[in-house]
Formats: C-alpha cells, sequence, structure tokens
C-alpha cells in the first residue's frame, strides 16, 4: 500500500509542469535579433509585446544592420514572367555540397497586372498568326522591372508604363506605392524615355527614389518625406534604364554625356546625402568590342564597382575599378567563359566565389581557379530574359518607416 502510494506520489511529482526560467527582455531580443526575418514575421502573433517590439522600426534596423553583418539570410529574386525568392543557404564555397535551390512564388504589387498582360499579350500573339499554328506554350515575358534592392526593401515597376512604382519587402509582403510625380514639378517637355534609381542614404537615414528623365529632367523621392522635388541637372544625353547599383551611398548606371557633335559613355553616380552627381570614366571598352548594338552595364562584383557587357557579341572579360572613385584603376578580369549578358549578383559568404547570372543560367563562378558551376533551380524554368537582384532579409517596412533619433 505504501509502495503504491509512493509510486502514486512519484507519478504526480513527474506529471507536474515544470516553471519555464525566467528571461531577461535583453536577453530575448539578443535572441530574436539572431532569428531569420520570415520566423520573426509569425512570431509577432505570440503575444503584444512580442508584437511591440517585431513591429518597431528601430529594432527592424538593428535586426537587418546586425545581418548585414554577418552576410547571412541572404536570398536572390529573380524576376521573369512573375517574381521568384530563391534561398541561398544550401550554396556553399568550394562548390562542396550544393544542392537543388528551391524558387518561391512571391506574393507582390503588379501581380495581377502581369497576369493580365500576360494573356492579353499571348491572345494577340495567337490573333495575329495567320497560318493558326502556333507553340502550346505558355507566353511569358517581364512586365516587371526592379530598380535595385537596399536593407531588404525592393522599388519596381511596372514595365510598359514605369509609372506604377513600388517600394516592395519579399520578405513581410508588405509594400508602398510611390505617389506620381506631381503635376507642379512635372515638366512640359516631351520625353518619355526615363529610369529610377534606388537607395538609402544612411546620414538622414532616409530611403530614396531617383527618377531620371531624358530631356534633363530629374527628381528625387524621399520615404521620410513622403514627396517629391526636382534636384540639380546632369548633361546626359541618355541614361541606361536597363540597370542601376548602389555602392558608397551612391547609385550607379551608364549614362551618354553630350559633346557638341561627339558623345561619350560614362559611369554617373548620384550621392544619395548631397544629391549631386559625379562623372567618372569608363575603361577603354572600344579594344574589345565594336558591335553596332554593344552595350555596358554597371555591377558590384565583391564589393567593387564593375562593368559587363550587353551585347549581341560574346565575351570573356570584366572591368573592376579597384579603388572606388579612381579611373586609374579600372582592371581587366578575363573568365572562361563567354556571355552576351551577365548580371553578377551576390559572392559566398567567404567572398570565394560569385554567384552570377549569365544568359539566364545561374553559375557559381571561382575567380581564382576560374571554374563554373551551374545552380539549377527546382521547378522552375527561366530563359535569356530573367533578371536578378540579391537582398539580406529584413522586417524593415515602407509603410511604417520611422527615423531613428
Amino acid at each position: 500500500m505504501e509502495a503504491t502510494k509512493r509510486g502514486r506520489v512519484g507519478s504526480h511529482h513527474e506529471a507536474s509542469p515544470t516553471k519555464l526560467p525566467y528571461l531577461p527582455q535583453e536577453v530575448i531580443t539578443e535572441i530574436l535579433l539572431r532569428s531569420h526575418a520570415r520566423s520573426l514575421g509569425t512570431f509577432r502573433c505570440v503575444s503584444k509585446p512580442f508584437h511591440s517590439l517585431l513591429s518597431d522600426p528601430k529594432f527592424a534596423k538593428k535586426h537587418h544592420d546586425h545581418n548585414a553583418v554577418r552576410l547571412g539570410h541572404r536570398r536572390l529574386i529573380l524576376s521573369f514572367n512573375k517574381l521568384f525568392a530563391v534561398g541561398l543557404d544550401s550554396i556553399r564555397d568550394s562548390c562542396e555540397g550544393i544542392k537543388d535551390l528551391t524558387a518561391v512564388e512571391l506574393d507582390y504589387p503588379l501581380k495581377e497586372d502581369v497576369d493580365f498582360l500576360s494573356e492579353v499579350y499571348r491572345k494577340a500573339q495567337l490573333k495575329s498568326n495567320s497560318d493558326g499554328i502556333h507553340s502550346s506554350e505558355i507566353y511569358k515575358k517581364r512586365w516587371v522591372r526592379i530598380f535595385g534592392c537596399s536593407n531588404g526593401l525592393v522599388c519596381m515597376a511596372n514595365l510598359l508604363s514605369l509609372n506604377d512604382v513600388f517600394l516592395y519587402n519579399p520578405t513581410t509582403g508588405e509594400s508602398k506605392r510611390v505617389p506620381d510625380l506631381p503635376e507642379s514639378l512635372r515638366s512640359k517637355s516631351n520625353k518619355t524615355l526615363f529610369s529610377y534609381g534606388f537607395g538609402f542614404d544612411s546620414q538622414t537615414n532616409d530611403y530614396k527614389v531617383v527618377k531620371f528623365i531624358d530631356g534633363n529632367d530629374n527628381y528625387v523621392y524621399s520615404l521620410k518625406t513622403d514627396s517629391w522635388r526636382r534636384i540639380c541637372n546632369m548633361p546626359y544625353k541618355d541614361v541606361c534604364f536597363l540597370t542601376s547599383v548602389e555602392l558608397n551611398g551612391a547609385i550607379h548606371w551608364i549614362s551618354i554625356l553630350r559633346g557638341g557633335e561627339t558623345t561619350q559613355k560614362v559611369v554617373t553616380a548620384f550621392d544619395l546625402t548631397t544629391e549631386k552627381f559625379r562623372v567618372m570614366s569608363l575603361p577603354d571598352l572600344a579594344e574589345e568590342c565594336e558591335h553596332i548594338f554593344q552595350r555596358s552595364k554597371v555591377g558590384i562584383l565583391k564589393g567593387r564597382l564593375c562593368v559587363v557587357y550587353l551585347c549581341m557579341k560574346m565575351h570573356d572579360v570584366i572591368w573592376v575599378m579597384n579603388e572606388y572613385g579612381r579611373e586609374s584603376s579600372w582592371s581587366k578580369i578575363r573568365i572562361s567563359v563567354s556571355y552576351k549578358r551577365m548580371i553578377p549578383l551576390c559572392s559566398t559568404k567567404t567572398n570565394e566565389e560569385v554567384i552570377l547570372l549569365l544568359d539566364g543560367h545561374l553559375v557559381l563562378y571561382n575567380f581564382e581557379r576560374n571554374t563554373r558551376r551551374n545552380l539549377k533551380i527546382h521547378g522552375v524554368e527561366f530563359d535569356k530574359s530573367v533578371g536578378g537582384n540579391s537582398y539580406v532579409e529584413s522586417l524593415i517596412s515602407p509603410n511604417s518607416y520611422v527615423i531613428e533619433r
């Protein structure tokens, strides 16, 4: 009887719930700072204190800064017929342990427009085919243009009109439509060729969208004030609207300077703090290509400004500016693979290898060994028109952005 009682007492004691230890708020915050942004989005539902902390713009900025230093939680955003996010956690340096990557289709602004326009275009193609023969493959086109990524936010626009501009966080799904340029600021010029640049001004803690219009009209949008203003003119003739990159607190793109009857291609940099333009000469590209359709574009390779070709002819070189702002530091790197269109996306964690988007293929390239390996994306097939950018996952919201004071 006593044994039975003792057994029951012991069983009751073992079944009693264990009280969880108390964790100071500082410890909880440090744990959350090391967590994935995607997980933190669901943690907001745990309690009101969690929701308050994880919705705080100051915490979002601190979380991003922590992960940016560690070079962790990085993803690719690929634009084709729709937008896809691709995780990079399975990639290892030296081509070891590489797995097939998985692309996740994103729910983003303009997605309904993409479906509608693709269907309209497909029907128009079928109707215009007089012989009644058509491909059974659904027509795919990149209706969304990405103009830049900064601190986990993506600047994107409708490719057809380029007027519907959004700031979008692919991690949280939040987005904000950038207001149209006010009528009072619009130029009377009938120029329609324009482009955008996007970046973060660390001095004022502000995100800025820059609009360049062929014809010498330039404007900047401030997320802090949610407004546009005209900025100083730049004597360019044409802006390469295909790409711009953010580096060292400035947005860079390739433009053509006016000079009487002569023109000159240059790298133009827009300082996000001073809102002034700076021009840097390009390396001598003429010796490499005289093709009539030859164009070049800027990129970032291992933290350095670079120039690659966008051409109908095959090329096997990349130009890199070894010392930022020093025009004499341009150097040519010859690679072991030829390309017509290349986009440097990001480096691996040890900076040993670089992920390139090369003629529609994701390639892991080792510059020391001059070796390459194609990365496969499970379940999605792209073609040469695919575009790509890299970003660090963050909780930064374009709708509740508050300046840290």
